[in-house]
């Protein structure tokens, strides 16, 4: 046999994928990579800082490869900077809320250096966390206009608008990116209370979602909601290909994915989870890999990690110049030593049980009640600045003290959700309702009347209907610094006061 009719079938074969291609409808695949560039729970650590040696191996930050010297936002600047070069201009940088509320730059400034050095960043996204919502309603709304915010269940209490925009859409090579922002209901801050309103966040999430599908390629919740609630949130709203997480300060080294079932609503057949733990540490960084056949953009492949931010990376001199021009004027008050620390005081019970027994000694009560939650960082062994206890409790909130009786003691630690720290007793709980107690050392007296000091925050919140004896002019974080001055040197307490009687 001769070899003509060999190539005859071989080009006619060549001619006939030729026509197929030419046939209405066909089209090669295309393909896409959208970076997304996550942080949250930032808490004010605009400059770099070390944590402690961790005293438990559970703790988020136990589990980081670095933990000296690490963050900065103008470190960070010059990450994102470099990502975004090797990329082509082809991330998002995100933030899933709580900005502010954690060292001086908040108490001092607002949180106005947070929001004008991310700025300087080039956030292109975030959603507003509780903490967000600490300032008047003014600030709050100063705040949001200074980075693009954007969150689908805050509304305006008197108009019923939406406070924010409920999403964005990018677009990034021919494929849309929709983003939008859901937060944890805070009422009880002070710009909420000025004139917002939440909406039921997984209602309106479920509601929102299907629109955007079809506007977009890939749907990307921004949520301050939480962890566990993050799984719900994917659950209850599904159509959502990443939420990028905070409130909880999770760290997740790797992306969680919760699956939807085999549902067709997002294109990974589930819902990707992230979340960068706290403090701008680590830059989170998730690679989608998109592809198209003829449709829609549909995620195909993704990768995620965590990355350090160390001093190895440079700052960015226009960030680094906004964080030094509000900086310099708090390390006059604030970088002053007031003491020695013999040992690491770890937020609990040691920084719980140190800012009870100052606020005792403060107001000459007998007995002192803080929240747990109002305690946001440990006191590292070694030299104390006023900087560390300002971190430690980044709250200007006063000292109140109010008369109450034994049994109204009892049934104020009944009412906190979440059992507080105390100094000048020792307290456990026997089931929901009853409370054992003793105070210096003795059996509680229900009829006995006792000088109790606590903070105003918790007085609105825990012991409404008693009336506040006397206000101090002092704060609890003052009374911990002339506590540690008085003393020069201090030794943490670890003793677990809450359950004990």
């Amino acid at each position: 046999m001769n070899s003509v009719p060999k190539r005859r079938i071989t080009c006619t074969l060549i001619m006939a994928c030729l026509l197929a291609l030419c046939l209405p409808g066909y089209s090669s695949p295309e393909y896409r990579a959208v970076s997304v560039l996550y942080t949250n729970d930032t808490h004010d650590h605009l400059i770099p800082f070390s944590y402690p040696e961790p005293e438990n191996p559970k703790l988020g930050y136990a589990q980081m490869p670095f933990r000296k010297n690490i963050g900065g936002i103008a470190r960070r600047a010059t990450l994102v900077r470099r990502i975004r070069a090797e990329t082509h201009g082809n991330a998002l940088l995100m933030d899933a809320g709580d900005v502010v509320e954690g060292t001086p730059f908040g108490l001092e400034y607002d949180g106005k250096p947070d929001y004008e050095a991310m700025a300087a960043v080039g956030y292109d996204a975030a959603v507003p966390g509780n903490h967000d919502f600490r300032f008047s309603l003014a600030v709050f709304r100063a705040h949001m206009a200074m980075i693009p915010h954007v969150c689908a269940n805050l509304v305006d209490r008197k108009t019923g608008k939406p406070e924010l925009p409920e999403y964005r859409i990018f677009t990034i090579g021919g494929a849309k990116i929709a983003v939008f922002g859901v937060t944890v209901p805070s009422p009880e801050f002070p710009a909420s209370k000025e004139g917002l309103d939440f909406l039921e966040p997984y209602v309106t999430a479920a509601k929102l979602v299907p629109e955007l599908r079809k506007q977009a390629d890939v749907v990307i919740a921004l949520s301050h909601l939480g962890a566990g609630e993050d799984e719900t949130l994917a659950k209850r709203a599904p159509g959502i290909d990443v939420i990028v997480g905070g409130h909880s300060h999770t760290r997740y080294a790797t992306p969680k994915f919760v699956p939807n079932g085999g549902s067709e609503a997002s294109s990974v057949n589930g819902t990707l989870i992230v979340q960068a733990y706290e403090h701008g540490v680590e830059l989170g960084r998730l690679d989608l890999r998109l592809r198209k056949d003829g449709g829609r953009f549909t995620v195909m492949s993704y990768t995620g990690k965590l990355i350090p931010i160390t001093s190895d990376i440079p700052d960015d001199p226009k960030t680094a110049k906004i964080v030094a021009k509000y900086y310099k004027p708090l390390a006059k008050t604030y970088g002053q030593v007031i003491g020695e620390a013999t040992d690491t005081f770890f937020t609990m019970p040691a920084v719980l049980n140190l800012v009870c027994d100052s606020m005792r000694e403060a107001s000459g009560a007998d007995v002192a009640i803080y929240g747990v939650g109002a305690v946001r960082g440990d006191l590292v062994k070694g030299t104390l600045r006023a900087w560390d206890v300002a971190t430690a409790i980044p709250y200007s909130n006063k000292i109140q003290v109010l008369d109450m009786t034994g049994e109204q003691v009892k049934q104020i630690l009944i009412r906190f959700p979440v059992k507080p720290g105390v100094s000048g007793m020792k307290y456990r709980m026997v089931g929901a309702d009853k409370v054992e107690c003793t105070i210096a050392g003795k059996p509680i007296d229900d009829k006995a009347v006792y000088k109790v000091a606590t903070i105003d925050w918790l007085v609105g919140l825990y012991f409404k209907g008693y009336p506040v004896t006397k206000t101090l002019d002092i704060t609890a974080r003052d009374s911990i610094v002339n506590y540690i001055r008085a003393r020069k040197t201090v030794t943490p307490d670890k003793e677990d006061r809450k359950n004990g009687s």
